[in-house]
């Protein structure tokens, strides 16, 4: 063999055991793209209906999701506790005495409002201190904003709901008073399943958000995420006491009795607006589509500037499967206030030009202005949609298309104080038909700035009780009735 011969062939075999390393390498890389998987019920067997195995049950997301990622650290996440185990802040008990936490559950779940379904305490000693439930915080339409897990998997001392009731010893039973436990009065867990965390509400692009609350109406807990991810059919109602049970579509699985599903790692922008977009424009105005929103128009999404697990902005949630996803800071809000300011700010992208964002040059700007004044205060002068200015539960609201009727006690007033049928509108428009209805922001200094704020004033019935400090309220259902 010639010297030449030789480098060749030495050549070729590092080139070869170089590409071998490298596929190696890559082979041990997660892909980003989510393979055929097997779905399994909460046992964790294998759901599949090709070679007739469970045809009937129920999927678990736990059980699915969870054989390949950390379900546990997950739900973690502030979407899913929804500050469960948080206290609330100072000015929240002060203002509400009832409240006892400062986020959906066990808070004020529906801010801004004027009078709120209140989160029962653990232990009562009459039934008339029971308003909302664990159990109807599902029922009660909170539920339908809810993603799972948390408050909607475990009770207050982390029991599992539907388990703990089926316990001998826990003496609980469906639909009885249960000695008065603010988590399993009148509750019937043990018949509904529980929600665990549905990881298709966010990452399945298809879902079907409509089938699923009507899935939690039914009292079909455990058959929800089956059936908004259209997985199958789900026939039955636990609240008609009619055995739920599931028709698999044939058409999604393979050979093996494995799914393909269109599985995204980044939520789209209508996966968060289908929460967001609503409780936005009644507190800000917010208008979350290209027609009044420069980011929208830009093709930017959510989860650009809201991102989360390793894609985070901020080391503070920065890791895989962290699901506390990027949050600014909002002065009305106090869930994981350790956790503000975690998102992408306006000089994140505009000092550094990320995603092509045109650079902020402020030629002939005092320094201390950007110092004293948000980017905000000059950059949106204006709101294209209105808010709520003034919200009270003095008088009967007699709008038409209010639903669900309970919220006839909530009144609201716009910016230049004209009555707004919110809840009206709410039935009739999505975000892309919000009636153009433009107002200047009010200005006001927090931590050290100027910022655009809505500032939003409550009038409500109070009770005043000797000896106790604060304001309690009435019960919504109370109120209602008189």
């Amino acid at each position: 063999m010639s010297t030449r011969a030789g480098l060749r062939l030495g050549t070729v075999c590092s080139l070869v055991v170089m590409f071998l390393t490298a596929y190696l390498a890559l082979a041990q890389q997660p892909s980003g793209v989510c393979p055929p998987f097997f779905l399994r019920d909460e046992s964790g067997a294998v759901i599949d209906p090709v070679h007739g195995k469970n045809l009937n049950v129920p999927y678990s997301p736990r059980q699915t999701c969870g054989a390949c990622h950390d379900y546990n650290k997950i739900t973690e996440g502030f979407h899913f506790q929804q500050g469960r185990g948080e206290k609330p802040a100072a000015e929240m008990a002060e203002r509400y005495r009832w409240v006892s936490s400062p986020g959906n559950y066990g808070g004020t779940w529906c801010s801004p409002a004027p009078i709120y379904r209140q989160l029962a305490a653990k232990k009562n000693s009459n039934p008339r201190m029971i308003d909302m439930t664990s159990f109807d915080f599902v029922t009660a339409t909170c539920g339908n904003c809810h993603p799972g897990g948390g408050p909607l998997e475990y009770d207050r001392q982390g029991k599992r709901y539907d388990r703990w009731m089926l316990d001998p010893s826990s003496g609980l039973a469906p639909g009885r008073e249960n000695n008065l436990d603010g988590d399993y009065f009148k509750a019937r867990w043990s018949e509904t399943g529980i929600i665990e965390a549905d990881c298709l509400l966010c990452h399945l692009p298809e879902y079907d958000y409509k089938v699923r609350n009507q899935q939690l109406a039914a009292l079909n807990f455990r058959w929800a995420a089956t059936a908004g991810a259209r997985l199958g059919r789900v026939d039955g109602s636990v609240k008609d006491s009619k055995s739920p049970s599931v028709v698999y579509d044939a058409a999604i699985f393979d050979a093996e009795g494995k799914v393909s599903l269109h599985i995204v790692a980044q939520p789209r922008n209508e996966t968060c607006e289908h929460c967001h977009a609503k409780p936005g424009w009644k507190k800000r105005g917010a208008s979350f589509s290209a027609r009044s929103d420069v980011h929208m128009r830009a093709g930017l999404r959510c989860v650009d500037c809201h991102a989360s697990g390793s894609r985070a902005f901020d080391a503070r949630i920065r890791g895989k499967e962290i699901h506390q996803v990027g949050k600014g800071d909002d002065p009305s809000g106090h869930v994981r206030d350790d956790l503000d300011n975690t998102m992408r700010d306006c000089a994140d992208c505009h000092d550094s030009g990320y995603l092509g964002a045109p650079i902020a040059k402020h030629v002939d700007f005092p320094p201390h202005h950007i110092e004293k004044i948000a980017c905000q205060t000059c950059h949106i002068p204006e709101r294209h949609v209105k808010s709520a200015q003034v919200q009270v539960s003095d008088v009967f609201n007699k709008g038409p298309k209010i639903d669900p009727p309970g919220k006839h006690i909530w009144t609201f007033y716009d910016a230049g104080m004209k009555y707004w049928n919110h809840y009206g509108e709410l039935t009739m428009f999505t975000a892309e038909d919000q009636p153009t209805d433009a107002f200047r922001p009010a200005l006001a200094r927090y931590k050290g700035k100027i910022y655009p704020v809505n500032r939003v004033h409550s009038a409500w019935p109070g009770l005043k009780i000797d000896g106790q400090p604060g304001l309690g309220q009435p019960f919504m259902k109370d109120v209602f009735i008189l």
